[in-house]
């Protein structure tokens, strides 16, 4: 069957390139100048596409489908504003390096700076948080312009999805008028180009390596934020099997036997001048690590080696004592390394063993006689969550308590740790709810949830969509780090207290609704939240605001034994 999509011809080879390359999914923003690309997507019968209104959640939303698929994923706007919404999104993914491809309408060039609507300097918006931008030829394309299109879009995915993935910027400039069709079948097969797969293992790179690697008797590998990856899970329990300790965090979906999570809880296990900590061999991954204790005591006590693999072309070097960085599949060449080892001759994961036993008896016997307060709402929710979930941590403390706690080990975890702004957790939520193989949870304080309340004005919430909102008046982040929790503009610009509430929210998107003031009230509602309701569910939990710093300051003077 013929399908008839946009004269604009251009549009045409967008979407093959698109399903050539991967993309399964668009995320369409209404809008007027976007028409020829909103007529053709759908029409091409190639795609799963999605209609979010706000650029901003959309864009999001994206964010955790492609997340939660693998697959890269793309975002259709129209001019002007609407495009610069995608912009936290995109920076997100830039650092998550996830592939979303941004494909942005304009108007023709010639209407830029003349005072036309919607109509902005829009040829480059992201170019410092993308991996490659282009812009599209305006008009009827010849021979050559079909030839330079195809060239651009091939660089454009080459980029996305090669060793260092991330987003790309489409711009697709189009004159009026903007809703003519033509039939598809009459036009040429665009020449599409496959991204190439990496290199194989580099054995010179692999004998060098374990020969320093020899060298070395306590052997550090910490992981942060990470998908569920089951090749990375056999190479931790092949290096914990040799005794190197394996530092992770709930984020790193990672709960392996023998590995050390919880770690700002676990850091308190160690006097902060003990050298015992401190490894001779650092060895870390390109993805984002949550705890800022751990990263400044690496800083402080410097490891003799430092090795981070890496693809990108920038140097990394979070923990400054960089030794190497390696441009290689981390898990290949260090499963290869594996095999090669010898059993550490130290007794440094016994050191770990010992502290994590430590604070785990004093965090219990804290808790038992904890009264109200957010510190006992994450006691009460990760005694209570039932496996088998998605379990979405939004910034600022959300993600930084759930650390702290043991959970089931059948749940997974994930947070916007890319750019850690609190704007998009709910849209991101959705996103991997939509696709996603379990049910999803999103915890997040009352700030995070109200800045993207528009996250739920769509569609496609599953029933089992669960949200858990801790209302505790504000930015309860700025009560326990140093700074703002001794300063007298802490209530009106750090924390931003109010009084807002979300029942009106819960009915408004047709979230169904549960209110806990105390604990007895959260254990009654926790028996029953995550149970099939028909529709999505919304949890207000509300918390006295200004004793939650105080208490956790407390809490880490109680793990070290003060």
């Amino acid at each position: 069957m013929r399908q008839s999509i946009s004269d604009k011809t251009v549009v045409y080879h967008i979407i093959e390139h698109c399903y050539s390359h991967g993309v399964r999914h668009v995320i369409i923003s209404p809008g007027s100048r976007n028409a020829p690309l909103i007529i053709s997507f759908p029409a091409s019968k190639k795609f799963t596409c999605l209609t979010i209104v706000d650029e901003r959640s959309a864009a999001y939303f994206a964010l955790g489908l492609a997340r939660e698929t693998n697959l890269p994923v793309a975002l259709i706007c129209t001019s002007g504003t609407a495009a610069l919404n995608y912009t936290p999104a995109i920076s997100e993914a830039f650092y998550q390096q996830i592939p979303l491809i941004a494909i942005t309408a304009d108007r023709p060039p010639e209407y830029v700076d003349q005072a036309d609507g919607q109509t902005i300097r829009q040829q480059g918006i992201f170019s410092n948080f993308v991996r490659y931008e282009c812009q599209m030829p305006v008009g009827d394309l010849a021979s050559d312009d079909r030839w330079l299109v195809d060239r651009r879009l091939n660089e454009a995915f080459k980029n996305a999805l090669g060793a260092v993935r991330g987003p790309v910027h489409i711009n697709v400039p189009f004159r009026e008028p903007l809703y003519e069709t033509i039939d598809a079948g009459t036009l040429p097969q665009p020449s599409i180009v496959p991204v190439a797969q990496g290199a194989s293992v580099n054995e010179v790179l692999l004998d060098d390596l374990h020969f320093e690697l020899s060298q070395y008797r306590k052997v550090m590998f910490l992981v942060g934020a990470t998908v569920p990856d089951s090749d990375l899970k056999r190479l931790v329990a092949g290096l914990v099997a040799k005794g190197v300790v394996v530092i992770t965090e709930n984020l790193s979906n990672l709960p392996e036997e023998g590995t050390f999570g919880n770690t700002d809880r676990l850091l308190e296990g160690f006097d902060a001048e003990d050298p015992a900590f401190t490894p001779d061999l650092l060895i870390t991954l390109d993805i984002p690590v949550l705890s800022k204790k751990l990263k400044q005591r690496l800083r402080k006590y410097s490891p003799r080696a430092h090795w981070h693999f890496s693809n990108q072309e920038i140097l990394i070097d979070t923990y400054q004592c960089l030794t190497r960085q390696i441009p290689a599949d981390a898990v290949e060449i260090l499963g290869e390394l594996v095999t090669r080892m010898k059993q550490l001759s130290s007794d440094y994961a016994e050191i770990f063993e010992n502290a994590k036993q430590k604070v785990r008896r004093r965090h219990y016997e804290y808790l038992e006689g904890l009264g109200w307060c957010d510190l006992k709402v994450f006691e009460q929710i990760s005694r209570k969550m039932p496996g088998l979930q998605q379990i979405h941590l939004a910034n600022s403390t959300p993600v930084r308590y759930g650390q702290l706690f043991d959970w089931d080990e059948t749940c997974v975890f994930f947070s916007n740790r890319g750019t850690s702004g609190i704007d998009g957790c709910v849209s991101t939520a959705a996103g991997a709810a939509y696709k996603a193989d379990q049910p999803v949870t999103l915890i997040s304080g009352d700030l995070g949830f109200m800045y993207d309340t528009n996250g739920l004005w769509h569609r496609y919430l599953p029933s089992t969509f669960r949200v858990i909102v801790i209302n505790n008046g504000g930015g309860g982040i700025f009560r326990f780090i140093p700074g703002p929790s001794k300063t007298e503009e802490l209530e009106p610009y750090f924390e931003a207290r109010g009084n807002h509430q979300c029942r009106g929210i819960a009915e408004t998107f047709g979230l169904q609704y549960y209110a806990a003031g105390n604990s007895d009230e959260l254990d009654q509602i926790l028996e029953h939240f995550w149970s099939d309701k028909g529709r999505p569910a919304l949890l207000e939990i509300f918390t006295p605001g200004q004793e939650n710093g105080e208490i956790l300051r407390e809490y880490f003077s109680y793990l070290r034994g003060r």
